[in-house]
């Protein structure tokens, strides 16, 4: 019953908050004084007697108190007639209602006479107001009051302005023959309550000035609420906002607890969202989920994301014994990584001599793990210093980023190596006996025959292990060759080597440089690294912030040579296990196939004599016409002379959605896309290039960057810049951004913002200007730009709605287009060669030239110079997460 009665109190409760929100207010009249409703009045004349207080109908149902001053001997002469003091109660602005009648067209005079307390005396007021009737009654001898009644005059809402003190007296002076004052009904407005934006305002008298509202529950300010309530009842327009707090969700114009399964994380507008994997909430308003029993989450983990557990026990636990003192450990990923990405492992060695009964023990200093003990990333250590005589038992152990919050050691495989004959205590996990018995040649012949089979296929596994790895040391057999510069200007390099030693058999130098790497990343990398000596690097095309892009010549064959690009990455690998990481997604990148893509032809390495890690040459077929960014510049300043039209521009746009499309199909962020990283075919396809920044992402659906970088500032998504966290959706914003450079022509976003008040800017709700684009088009780039990320559009929603808003333009001759923007962009590449000054000529509205030119006046040189200068400030050392 009690349950039903509350639910009967909200629902009252929210139609009424409805009805008080809705547009069709009425304003509220408190009334002062009503002459009709009191039997006598008592009001005070001056002179003495000039208004008489009689009772009869006049202009109403019943008889009532009306004030006549009618005297032809007066006239001229002011008669003003005083109600008794009246307190103002919460009044600020006075109005009222007069009815009466006059024989003629002299005016009322309306007064107010303010006192604190009832007067002895009455001075006169201050004229506030004076009503005229528009047709007068005849006073003829005897007075006719089916006359006057005919001519009575209701003057409404006439405002006599404000008051502050604490009560006052109405007059009225009459200078004429004849009045009657039938009623006088005095009032004042107030504004009704009102619930508007989760906000609540109390009734307010008019006049009062700005009123502060309050929050109404589950909200929170953000700028205090404040309305002003106007002379005719009604509010001003609501200044600052509250809003849900976490855990409340806004219905309407309030603000209702989320239920028990959702959450809300912040203070915003958003919804409540259902708790993610592996999370509850067991009451209502949660602003989080509570992770499941044996699941937790790390501090910076988004809300968003499912909670996770530690990983279960590593399989395949397997030995390659390599000598007696020298082994080989390697086991495959757990079956379950507990929903994380990361997944660590720890290899501890325990011996036993097989003397004693004794526990076993952990190995001595004499055993070494390599490359470490602890916080493995691959699946393979190398174990040496071992000793013939002794038991060894290997185990590893399998943990996460989320193992130690929830203090658990780990999920532990191990398998034990037995030399002398012992008794082993019970392992306390599974284990698998790799065993290796040294034993006296006097069994019997049946016995004899079967450890003779074990032996063999003892001897057969590093022998056969021996032989896999022998494509592998081969690799390693290349001597270090010297890299030689021909000749300036252009400087070219080429490989230089003793003949003698040349020989057919001669292996991948690149190689070289990856001792130590595991053999599951040279297995699966085998395709993508190529030899160094088969590129030759040319001159210098451009120089970026995360490396430099040369001309190369690339021997994909034995006599093949094909004309590349080369890009060097010296941002992001400053270790070993990030050049690992990196050649990890090379190998990935490689069987990118799609239209809108570059394509990755390989990967050499290079060493460098003041650095232990080689510099990766990614290796790019060669488009000529060079990045999207240069040619708008180009066709904006004049080195190509013609305008690209509204149609042309949106076609790169499309292509940069579907490339960005396939990438993101592809579990692939990334992180660095902008008009600068989009390179124009001859065909005029633009293709998505410069992975230089990019990730793959699993099991996650985020990645947050952990070290300090320099990254792209102004095209960086607004959770990127404060939280350094990475989804397709902060690849969106990215396109977003691109979309504004390429209608803008190659200009730099936020043109004067500094990069250090970029955040703050954004966080206020400002965004890029719409500039030279029509409404549909910079609608599209504003969604890109929402702040929560889940209310973005996706690649493919993107790639539709861009392909509608072109289906809208008129069609251009795709061929001749073609034609003219290339034949441009030769006469571009022509000029660049030449020392002769061109007759300067440019493009006139939408129209071709008859043939191309290219020349940069010098106001336009300085211009451009001051561009790229900003646009190469639009990277910075940034990692908000530390």
């Amino acid at each position: 019953m009690d349950l039903k009665m509350s639910l009967l109190k909200m629902f009252f409760l929210f139609t009424l908050l409805c009805l008080v929100t809705s547009e069709q207010i009425t304003p509220i009249k408190e009334e002062i004084l009503d002459s009709t409703s009191q039997r006598e009045l008592s009001w005070t004349s001056t002179p003495s007697k000039a208004w008489q207080e009689i009772r009869m109908k006049l202009g109403q149902d019943t008889a009532h108190t009306v004030y006549q001053s009618c005297d032809p001997k007066s006239k001229n002469q002011p008669r003003t007639l005083w109600t008794n003091w009246l307190p103002r109660n919460d009044a600020h602005e006075l109005l009222l209602d007069l009815q009466f009648a006059q024989d003629d067209q002299t005016p009322v005079i309306i007064q107010v006479l303010e006192s604190d307390a009832p007067l002895v005396k009455l001075n006169s007021g201050q004229e506030r107001n004076e009503a005229v009737a528009p047709s007068a009654f005849a006073l003829k001898g005897t007075l006719n009051l089916k006359d006057v009644e005919e001519h009575l005059h209701h003057a409404e809402n006439r405002n006599l302005g404000m008051i502050s003190r604490q009560g006052f007296y109405l007059g009225f002076t009459y200078r004429g023959s004849c009045v009657f004052i039938s009623s006088v009904r005095l009032f004042y407005t107030k504004c009704p309550g009102l619930v508007e934006n989760h906000a609540s305002f109390g009734e307010a008298s008019a006049g009062s000035g700005m009123s502060r509202g309050q929050c109404v529950d589950g909200a929170e300010e953000r700028s205090a609420p404040m309305r002003e309530c106007h002379s005719n009842g009604t509010w001003s327009d609501l200044q600052g906002s509250c809003v849900c707090r976490a855990g409340y969700q806004s219905e309407g114009n309030i603000c209702t607890a989320c239920k028990v399964g959702s959450y809300k994380p912040a203070n915003d507008s958003g919804e409540c969202r259902p708790c993610p994997a592996n999370s509850r909430t067991l009451s209502e308003g949660a602003s989080e989920c509570d992770c499941e029993e044996g699941h937790g989450r790390l501090q910076s983990d988004p809300p968003h994301v499912g909670c996770t557990r530690p990983p279960t026990a590593p399989l395949n636990l397997t030995i390659h014994q390599l000598s007696d003192t020298a082994l080989i450990l390697s086991w495959a990923a757990p079956a379950d990584l507990g929903g994380r990405v990361e997944v660590l492992y720890d290899v501890e060695c325990r011996q036993n001599t097989g003397q004693t009964r004794d526990p076993w023990q952990l190995c001595g200093n004499s055993t070494f793990i390599l490359p470490q003990p602890t916080g493995l990333t691959e699946t393979v250590a190398n174990i040496t210093g071992l000793h013939v005589n002794v038991n060894y038992q290997f185990s590893v152990r399998a943990t996460n980023h989320i193992s130690a919050q929830l203090d658990s050691s780990g999920s532990v495989q191990s398998i034990t190596v037995l030399k002398t004959p012992v008794q082993i205590p019970p392992a306390p996990v599974a284990t698998a006996h790799f065993q290796v018995k040294e034993e006296k040649w006097n069994m019997a012949p049946m016995i004899a025959g079967v450890v003779s089979g074990v032996l063999l296929l003892l001897a057969l596994i590093p022998a056969a292990y021996c032989f896999l790895r022998r494509g592998y040391s081969k690799l390693r057999g290349d001597h270090d060759a010297e890299l030689v510069p021909l000749q300036t200007p252009v400087v070219s390099y080429r490989r230089t080597e003793d003949p003698e030693t040349a020989t057919p058999q001669e292996t991948n130098s690149a190689f070289q440089v990856l001792d130590g790497a595991s053999e599951r990343l040279l297995c699966g990398i085998r395709d993508v690294l190529v030899d160094r000596s088969r590129l030759t690097l040319g001159k210098e095309l451009g120089k970026g912030e995360f490396g430099a892009v040369y001309e190369g010549v690339f021997s994909r064959q034995e006599g093949e040579n094909v004309k590349v690009a080369v890009k060097t990455m010296r941002v992001g690998i400053y270790s070993h296990d990030d050049l690992q990481s990196f050649l990890k997604e090379a190998e990935i990148m490689q069987h990118f196939d799609h239209e809108n893509v570059v394509k990755l032809l390989g990967v050499t390495l290079e060493r460098e004599e003041d650095s232990s890690i080689p510099v990766p040459l990614v290796i790019l077929p060669f488009l000529k016409h060079g990045d999207l960014r240069r040619f708008l510049i180009a066709t904006r300043y004049g080195d190509i002379p013609m305008f690209v039209p509204h149609q042309s521009l949106l076609r790169f746009m499309v292509d940069i959605a579907t490339g960005m499309e396939y990438l993101s199909s592809k579990g692939f962020l990334h992180r660095d896309l902008a008009a600068r990283n989009c390179m124009l075919g001859d065909d005029l396809r633009v293709r998505v290039a410069d992975f230089g920044l990019s990730k793959q992402i699993f099991s996650s659906d985020y990645y947050r960057q952990r070290v300090v970088i320099r990254m792209p500032i102004k095209w960086m998504a607004l959770e990127s810049l404060s939280e350094s966290i990475y989804t397709s959706k902060s690849d969106v914003w990215s396109f977003g951004v691109t979309m504004w450079e390429i209608v803008s022509r190659g200009r730099t976003p936020y043109p004067g913002i500094p990069n250090h008040e970029l955040l703050d800017m954004l966080e206020a709700g400002h965004r890029l200007k719409q500039g030279e684009c029509d409404d549909k088009l910079y609608e599209a780039m504003l969604s890109c730009w929402h702040r929560e990320p889940s209310e973005r559009p996706c690649f493919t929603a993107l790639a539709q709605r861009l392909k509608a808003l072109l289906s809208e333009l008129p069609p251009l001759e795709a061929s001749m287009e073609a034609h003219y923007i290339n034949q441009g962009l030769e006469a571009a590449s022509a000029n660049q060669s030449s020392t002769a000054d061109p007759e300067p000529e440019g493009a006139v509205g939408n129209l071709y030239l008859p043939s191309p030119v290219s020349c940069v006046p010098p106001k336009q040189q300085a211009e451009r110079k001051e561009e790229e200068k900003e646009e190469e400030g639009g990277y910075m050392v940034y990692n908000k997460s530390g």
